[in-house]
């Protein structure tokens, strides 16, 4: 049997895309091998290897409100970070029912995340799931950075918010990447407001394009054999924070990935690339 991997890109709440994916890849039982997520992508990815239904991650996104997230990023001393991101590891603890390590979970899973002193990217495939997925997606300055084997260690975006080439290294035979990010710049492009951008909207645009060419460098280096892009309303600074618009991103994340169940259904029908030893004659 083919191995498949499932990559899961940074994107914030844009991430609710994500479940909608999940919910056709499992609707049409498609096998998944190996999850590698990046941020967002690790808590959605994450939390599937550990065997949560889509159902229930569904459940979860919808519940989320203003004052949900607020409760979530409670201020902490001293400021390494604005929150020690306690409230956000209970919620984990809950769902997933304790603390699993990676090395059990039903899905081989990997999050990726940076480390906050060499720029290096970091994979975390073994050891506590919740800190794993913490780690991912510490936005620097937002939540306080995960010491980890004398690392810091914060969100994975920063470096590889689409690690395809990680699923690769591990064997992968079929790679199918979903990515939030550059949906959100053809859906600007379309719908391009008039006028300069304001103070805090080209904040939020010189990281968005930060993103957004370093994905597509991980496209050009590493493509996945199918990829999911959803094109999802781009909503700015504020966007950053706006989980209440999940039930719409979740339908948008479905319908990008029904789109594309013939290619992932003739991959998989497809024999497998004889492996072939270079110093054979």
């Amino acid at each position: 049997m083919k191995k498949i991997a499932l990559v899961l890109s940074s994107g914030g709440p844009r991430g609710a895309a994500h479940v909608g994916v999940l919910k056709v890849l499992a609707e049409h039982k498609i096998p998944i091998s190996l999850i590698v997520g990046s941020s967002i992508g690790a808590m959605i990815g994450g939390a599937y290897a550990a065997g949560i239904s889509v159902a229930q991650l569904e459940q979860e996104w919808l519940k989320i409100d203003f004052w949900r997230i607020a409760r979530s990023l409670q201020p902490t001393l001293p400021i390494h970070g604005w929150s020690k991101g306690s409230a956000v590891e209970r919620f984990l603890r809950e769902i997933l029912g304790g603390d699993p390590p990676i090395e059990k979970l039903p899905i081989p899973f990997v999050a990726v995340a940076t480390d906050l002193d060499t720029g290096e990217r970091v994979l975390l495939h073994e050891g506590s799931l919740i800190e794993a997925i913490r780690a991912s997606f510490s936005i620097p300055g937002l939540f306080v950075p995960v010491e980890r084997q004398g690392r810091h260690l914060v969100d994975g975006g920063l470096v590889s918010p689409l690690p395809v080439d990680v699923a690769r290294q591990l064997g992968a035979d079929v790679v199918i990447a979903a990515d939030v990010n550059l949906g959100s710049r053809r859906y600007r492009i379309a719908h391009r407001p008039k006028g300069a951008p304001g103070l805090f909207e080209s904040l939020d645009l010189a990281i968005s394009i930060f993103v957004w060419r370093l994905t597509e460098l991980t496209l050009e280096l590493a493509p996945p054999d199918v990829l999911i892009t959803p094109e999802i309303p781009d909503d700015s600074l504020v966007g950053n924070f706006s989980y209440h618009r999940a039930e719409e991103r979740i339908a948008l994340g479905e319908a990008a990935a029904r789109a594309k169940l013939p290619e992932i259904k003739k991959l998989l029908k497809a024999p497998s690339a004889p492996i072939v030893d270079p110093d054979s004659p």
